[in-house]
């Protein structure tokens, strides 16, 4: 949860920053252009919710940065956590004065400052073109790591980075020259009559405001040392109470402190470990086998389990990131810390990202039977009039071919849709091929024995979608334990001599009415628990 609310509240401060240098750049053209745009600019983001939203963000994101810093139990780091760690603490003594002399001297003196203005002040006190500076380049360069921290793994962002970093270059750069511009068009003597003017009008005002600034500078320091503070109790008291003992077969044995995740004590211990998404648990390279001391070990999180049954860990591999130390232990790391992002990105693998799809699989009966009866040449002809007829149900429901299994095939829905209209379409989409098949073997009835027979399975849920496969020939698909269920689910239709069984999963996600008499709970090949599933034998039980 504090990982999605950090995000989501640095993209609102990712837009509004995105919009702010962009009207700044505006002043390349012409002072009107700049104004213009700040009408509109200011009319969305002064609105009560919009402010609310921005300012939530921004005392949000920078409260847990604060939290952030205290969890963590050593500061030694990657170089680009620990630049964006200086750079996110360095923004706030130098955004107070940006936001004081904006928003709030536009709230307390009733006007709002113009560029014209706003130029003016910071042109004529003190440090204020170095400091407005400073912050486009802190602010910018804190956001675009967290940014590429953020998207690194996925393949679509690795496709255009080229001109991600263009864009990324080109935008403070023309931002700062543009208030440069201004502030030269303008002048010296025109710039200190302003601001002079601006001080005289409201003399008790000004000097609220410079008072406001540095109230909120000591509370900031306050806060920071403050934070440092508790770290360093806490630092005492885990030393106090007691350390525990780290075994790496190349290290050997040293001490870490209780509370610490492992890939923070192999960073304190300077050994060198794989950790391609920083720590956040969106990949396994800094996994580990653990060969003794697992079962004192706390049971692994969601996100720990959700990364580990991607790759079908073994039960004693932890992801270090996520392994909080309680007592002794002993490990050895499974991926080389010099390979980190080439093995991810290692050609023939899998480029993709987590997402909700739907997966169906269908199967048709019997066709070693079919060829065994007819002449290659027939038997292709057979099989060529199936799959034209089941591509072409994909191709009208919103399905994607993902993968060619002898005489079936593998199908995603939801890619480009929400989580539930795939569900809808998938299911939709096995009716029309049940429907199609019939009118197949009705076609071809003069040169079947007996009608063609399928079978399909369907399951939802998250898996890794993404191109992967030979760098020769990579095809878009999907793996993961919810790719493997919807498999094992197609093979239970022969045990029960149905045409189609889906997921609870999916059924209860698509809104479409399913006979209620045919949900049952059955055995899945792999599977400790039961699954709950809907047996359909006829294309008329689905009702859309």
């Amino acid at each position: 949860m504090i990982r999605k609310l950090r995000l989501t509240t640095g993209l609102i401060l990712a837009c509004f920053v995105t919009l702010h240098l962009s009207n700044h750049a505006l002043g390349l053209i012409a002072l009107p252009v700049m104004e213009q745009a700040l009408g509109w600019f200011v009319v969305f983001w002064h609105q009560p919710i919009a402010t609310a939203l921005l300012y939530g963000a921004l005392a949000t994101h920078f409260l847990l940065a604060l939290w952030s810093l205290y969890c963590r139990t050593t500061l030694r780091m990657p170089l680009w956590e620990a630049l964006q760690l200086l750079l996110g603490l360095s923004i706030p003594p130098l955004l107070m004065g940006h936001v004081i002399g904006t928003r709030l001297s536009s709230e307390w003196l009733a006007f709002t400052p113009s560029y014209e203005t706003t130029i003016a002040i910071i042109w004529t006190i003190d440090n204020g073109v170095l400091r407005q500076t400073s912050l486009v380049v802190v602010l910018w360069l804190h956001l675009l790591i967290g940014l590429h921290y953020w998207q690194r793994l996925s393949s679509r962002y690795s496709r255009w980075l080229p001109l991600w970093q263009l864009l990324a270059a080109l935008l403070p750069i023309l931002s700062v020259l543009g208030f440069y511009r201004m502030g030269y068009q303008l002048g010296p003597i025109d710039l200190a009559s302003r601001g002079a003017r601006l001080t005289a009008e409201h003399p008790a005002a000004m000097a609220m405001l410079s008072e406001l600034e540095d109230q909120l500078l000591s509370g900031y320091l306050a806060a920071l040392t403050l934070v440092l503070l508790a770290r360093y109790i806490r630092r005492l008291y885990l030393v106090n109470v007691g350390a525990v003992t780290v075994e790496h077969p190349i290290r050997g044995q040293f001490a870490a402190r209780q509370g610490q995740t492992l890939l923070e004590a192999l960073r304190s211990a300077k050994v060198p470990h794989s950790s391609v998404c920083g720590g956040r648990a969106r990949c396994t390279t800094c996994r580990v086998r653990v060969v003794r001391g697992l079962d004192q070990l706390e049971t692994a999180g969601p996100d720990e389990l959700r990364a580990l049954a991607g790759i079908n860990a073994d039960r004693n591999v932890r992801l270090a990131c996520q392994l909080h130390l309680k007592d002794d232990l002993a490990i050895v790391p499974l991926i080389p810390p010099e390979l980190g992002m080439m093995y991810v990105r290692k050609p023939g693998g899998v480029e993709g990202q987590e997402q909700q799809v739907t997966v169906l699989f269908i199967d048709l009966r019997d066709s070693t039977g079919l060829a065994e009866q007819r002449l290659p040449y027939d038997v292709v002809f057979i099989l060529n009039q199936f799959f034209a007829e089941m591509s072409e149900v994909l191709h009208q429901t919103g399905g994607h071919y993902a993968q060619f299994i002898g005489d079936g095939l593998m199908a995603l829905y939801g890619l480009e849709s929400d989580y539930s209209t795939g569900c809808r379409q998938a299911i939709l989409g096995a009716q029309q091929m049940l429907s199609r098949l019939q009118q197949l073997n009705q076609r071809l009835g003069s040169e079947l024995e007996q009608p063609l027979r399928v079978g399909i399975g369907i399951h939802s849920g998250e898996a890794i979608v993404g191109t992967m496969g030979p760098p020769e020939s990579p095809i878009l698909s999907a793996i993961g334990d919810t790719i493997n269920t919807a498999a094992r689910i197609e093979a239970e239709t022969k045990k029960h001599d149905v045409s189609l069984i889906l997921s609870q999963e999916t059924a209860q996600r698509s809104g479409v009415s399913l006979p209620e008499s045919e949900s049952k709970q059955i055995a899945i090949r792999g599977r400790s628990q039961l699954l709950d599933v809907v047996l359909i034998r006829a294309p008329d039980e689905i009702k859309g």
